[in-house]
């Protein structure tokens, strides 16, 4: 049977394939061979969308299809061409643009050969995907790459007369250079991720010559400094490193980075060493002009014409070191032209600029000095994935949480404002607005009279990406318009919900509420009547005209060129008053097409995109004979922790799947709030599938909290607020005010608390414990493992009269099952099964910490006594609270394989899980009648947590004097923890497995007598 349908199959594809042949060919019109037209595909079928949707699954799949064109063809006149991804496949199709050669003759081959493969209509995976590395696949690197300039060869014969040669040269290399024929691969790779096309249209034939000699053959002209640069560019020292001593070497880089206005001291030198240096010297091998830009002066001696050309660099740059060091990749797209115009236009950083969201600035940092740096971005003292005003001169304000730009860039321009004032000496002139509010006059000689009305800079923030939902910047965009700040406000609309979300809007592809749809809509309405790519066309008033604002829009964003005239104009002509410059930009840009999601592509891991090993960059020889990858080795160093400890699923997967359970059985039961955070939330598959049970209400959290409170109070709807601990921050005084107070029963799920790895220091969420302790009418509880939490879910499905209560969700994996059982000593199924029964819920779970293992006898042998005293061993107990149990589980089974140690301490592990209510009877029992001698405290948060409440009851019950307790308190050092892997924080912060035996041991002994 399977045989007939293949059979089938294969004859259908044949008939197919030959009545394209057969219309292919044209006696009028010259056609070159690598173009395939199917010509009146209407007479193929009257469905002609089916046609159209079965041809670009089925047919372009087993050739690697990827682009479709729709061309009104006249022999003796002009072409008119529109390219597309195979994915927006259109209904009046009429032609089809195959980029890959192809006709009978292949066909047949590729057949037969499939056929006895047994995989047939198994798509041939060549090129980039989504996790391809993880297939165990051989991969040759020398073969992919003849197949990909035969492929450039038929497309363009007359470009690529000398390929046959190339590759013929290329297979008589030997492994060490086939080193470059890896990283020529990868860069293939990555172009075809680009529609080169699109530049042709846009920026015109000169600028798309110039990138097919750059960047597809890779052809440098030797004077090409002079031709693309108007002035000699002083080169970096890099390109004299074997002239230096690694040491001199190292202190020369030093000086030419603060030259450029990075504050190096606080970035580990090992970034720039010797061995790093030459790596990236290789990888700016590839991009002929970023290599030899090192600031802002550089960037500004290269032509105007030839920026499309830095630009198309940075966007290869950007995928290829992204994808080594994890960070985030489309959200740089959007803004990329703009950060490159504002630094070539505009006197940074003397002129101020501002970012509102700060892991959209990396074109920013890679043109202020930070390029040789980039393979540290995200690292451990490494650069920033935020603007970090401790790390560069460029960076004006630190920007992590959304919506602060405009607040920022008024403070900036006011205080300059002020110092403008102070220097002319001059307390007396109001300024304009005052005189109209206050007076009523509005005589335009009040604002020629000012003495410092015109500042000798310009202040300029870029906000969007949804940052306009926030409340903090809307109070901002008022109070600039009522004191008339001069400061030019960038409006990035890119049709996004701001933050890294990994997903869109629930309300569609656009950021969230009226005023964003108000804009979004303005700029569709425009962009239908031609007017998106007219920098000062006069248009119909909307909400900045109404405010007051000078409007300059729509400006097509990733169009460089229209980026530049608009932004010349504006410094040319300065600013009269607050002025609004609205770009529509795209996150995918031309550059993600169909192939990688936007809500995959916003952030990358290491290594998700392709593999790579940095190693294979040094000199030593790269294992890639017989195309094989798979002995290469592609560390993660977040991942160094034992792997049997966690599960494959996180936190925030298990409580997706916990609540999916949930609405299974009720589906009106509960409903989620999220503030722009879907994504990391775990709603987006609760969203998909029960849309109408979601409100994602943008960057506003404030408004969610009390919304969500106020949902609360109908107490036949139980609601969830999903919401990050760092970003909870933002709304303490609802949660006081609206929540506390009125004991709602809310239920609030805080996201990525604890420590958060490679955001760092602006994302932490270690400061909750601390601020949320001081609610009387809250729960508060940090489950350590999976089944805690889904006790505490299902406790929240219940009628409940303890107010709001907040459960902890770290990032981190959660413990796997047999971990649970063997160290924790959980009986999964049991405990699972009780969570039906309410009464346990109520008397056995809430409120209560969970006992891991707890020391019942003081006695060396038989000789001892039955508690502590001479011949007894001392008793520590361990109180956890928080995600990092495991830390202590496993530094106390370390320490009782001490045996010399272990003769004089038994260890007691409690869990305590709770913060409020606090389980004071555990506590009770293990001083008052278990007589323990030390008591140790460990938990995820920072000074003034849980720490503090365990020593303010012992004091409150008098424990200390009336049991000679000695306590020892570990919690998160009270300052920033910057940037790095999860496990390289705990290091730092001296709260890992083996700090924590340290530390434990030296307490003890430090303490016993």
């Amino acid at each position: 049977m399977r045989f007939s349908v293949a059979l089938f199959l294969l004859l259908t594809f044949s008939l197919i394939f030959i009545f394209i042949n057969l219309h292919c060919k044209s006696t009028k019109c010259e056609e070159s061979n690598n173009n395939m037209f199917v010509k009146k595909m209407k007479n193929f079928t009257k469905k002609k969308q089916r046609l159209c949707s079965n041809f670009r699954k089925t047919v372009p799949s087993l050739f690697n299809i990827s682009i479709c064109r729709t061309k009104n063809v006249d022999c003796k006149g002009k072409e008119i061409e529109t390219y597309y991804p195979l994915g927006n496949c259109k209904e009046d199709t009429k032609l089809l643009y195959v980029n890959n050669y192809f006709h009978l003759k292949h066909f047949r081959k590729f057949t037969f050969t499939k056929f006895y493969r047994g995989n047939i209509f198994k798509r041939e995976n060549n090129v980039i995907s989504q996790n391809s590395h993880k297939n165990d696949k051989k991969i040759d690197i020398l073969n992919q790459r003849k197949k990909k300039l035969h492929t450039f060869q038929q497309d363009n014969k007359n470009t690529f007369v000398n390929i046959s040669k190339e590759l013929q040269d290329e297979e008589n290399l030997n492994e060490k250079k086939k080193k470059n024929i890896y990283m020529d691969s990868i860069f293939d790779d990555i172009n075809k991720y680009i529609n080169i096309e699109m530049y042709n249209s846009i920026y015109g034939n000169d600028i798309y010559n110039e990138m097919i000699n750059l960047y597809v053959k890779r052809i440098i002209p030797k004077d090409y400094e002079q031709k693309y640069f108007l002035q000699p560019i002083d080169k970096s020292i890099i390109y004299q490193i074997d002239k230096y001593e690694d040491n001199i070497f190292e202190k020369l880089l030093k000086l030419e980075f603060k030259n450029n206005g990075i504050l190096i001291n606080n970035i580990n030198k090992k970034y720039f060493e010797k061995k790093n240096i030459y790596r990236m010297i290789k990888i700016l091998h590839y991009f002929p002009l970023l290599k030899i830009i090192n600031n802002p002066t550089d960037l500004k001696k290269i032509k105007k014409k030839y920026l499309p050309l830095l630009s198309y660099e940075l966007k290869m740059f950007l995928f290829f070191i992204i994808n080594i060091t994890g960070g985030h990749f489309s959200a740089n797209l959007s803004l990329l032209d703009i950060e490159m115009v504002l630094l070539y236009i505009f006197n940074q950083p003397k002129d101020i600029v501002i970012y509102d969201i700060g892991h959209q600035s990396y074109v920013h940092k890679i043109l202020t000095g930070r390029k040789l740096l980039f393979l540290s971005l995200r690292q451990n003292k490494g650069i920033c994935g935020f603007l970090n005003i401790f790390e560069s001169i460029y960076d004006k304000f630190g920007a992590g949480h959304s919506s602060t730009s405009l607040s920022a860039i008024q403070g900036m321009y006011e205080a300059d404002w002020q110092v403008c004032r102070k220097s002319k000496n001059d307390f007396t002139t109001l300024r304009r607005n005052y005189y109209r509010y206050f007076i009523g006059q509005n005589d335009k000689s009040i604002m020629e009279e000012e003495p410092c009305n015109d500042l000798d800079k310009f202040h300029i923030a870029i906000i969007g990406d949804g940052g306009l939902t926030g409340g903090m910047a809307l109070e901002a965009l008022n109070y600039i318009s009522f004191l008339n700040s001069k400061v030019l406000i960038i409006y990035n609309d890119n049709g996004q919900v701001s933050l890294p979300t990994n997903a869109f809007s629930i309300s569609g592809n656009r950021p969230i509420g009226s005023i964003s749809d108000h804009l979004h809509n303005f700029v569709i309405h425009n962009s239908s009547k031609g007017d998106i790519n007219s920098s000062f066309n006069k248009k119909e008033p909307n909400i900045f005209e109404n405010l007051n604002y000078d409007y300059v829009g729509v400006i097509d964003g990733n169009n460089t060129n229209d980026v530049i005239n608009a932004l010349m104009d504006i410094k040319n002509n300065k600013l009269k008053r607050a002025t609004i410059l609205h770009i529509s930009t795209r996150k995918t840009s031309d550059y993600i097409m169909r192939k990688s999601p936007i809500n995959i592509m916003h952030s990358i891991k290491k290594n998700e995109i392709f593999p790579f090993d940095l190693t294979s960059l040094d000199n030593k020889e790269v294992t890639t004979h017989e195309g094989e990858l798979e002995n290469i080795h592609f560390s993660d160093p977040s991942q160094n922790i034992n792997v049997n400890i966690f599960s494959e699923e996180t936190f925030t997967d298990v409580y997706t799947r916990e609540m999916l359970k949930h609405l299974e059985i009720d589906r009106g039961s509960t409903v989620f709030v999220s503030p722009a955070m879907l994504g990391g939330s775990g709603l987006l598959k609760i969203s998909e599938k029960y849309p109408n049970n979601v409100y994602d209400v943008g960057i506003a959290e404030q408004h969610a909290v009390t919304f969500s409170a106020a949902m609360a109070t109908n107490k036949k709807v139980k609601v969830h607020l999903c919401i990050y601990s760092t970003f909870m921050q933002r709304a303490y005084d609802q949660i006081i005010h609206d929540l506390n107070l009125q004991k709602i029963p809310l239920t609030v799920i805080i996201g990525r608390s604890g420590l958060i790895g490679e955001d760092g220091a602006t994302h932490q969420g270690i400061y909750d414990l601390t601020y949320l302790g001081v609610l009387n009418n809250a729960s508060i509880i940090s489950p350590s493992n999976s089944v805690d939490l889904k006790k505490a879910l299902a406790f929240c499905q219940l009628e409940r009269e303890e107010g709001a209560v907040f459960i902890r969700l770290p990032r981190i994996n959660s413990l796997s099952s047999d971990y649970m059982k063997n160290h924790l000593n959980i009986d999964i199924e049991r405990e699972e099964a009780q969570m039906v029964d309410i009464h346990h819920l109520r008397t056995s779970f809430w409120g209560h910490a969970r006992v891991i293992q707890m020391s019942t006898s003081g006695v060396i042998g038989s000789g001892g006594s039955s508690g502590s005293g001479s011949g007894g061993r001392k008793r520590g107990a361990i109180f956890n609270m928080g995600s990092m149990l495991f830390n202590v589980v496993n530094a106390v089974r370390e320490m009782e394989k001490d045996l010399q140690f272990s003769d004089h301490f038994s260890f007691s592990v409690i869990d305590m899980i709770f913060l409020n209510p606090m389980d004071e009877g555990m506590i009770d029992y293990v001083v008052g009648q278990n007589k323990h001698d030390y008591l140790v405290t460990y938990e995820d948060n920072t000074i003034g947590g849980f720490s503090t409440h365990f020593n303010n009851y012992l004091i409150e019950k008098n424990y200390i004097a009336a049991h000679n307790l000695q306590i020892h308190n570990i919690y998160l050092p009270n300052r920033p923890i910057e940037h790095a892997t999860y496990q390289e924080q705990q290091q730092d912060a001296q709260v890992d497995q083996v700090s924590l035996v340290r530390r434990i041991k030296k307490f003890l002994m430090g303490s016993f007598t």
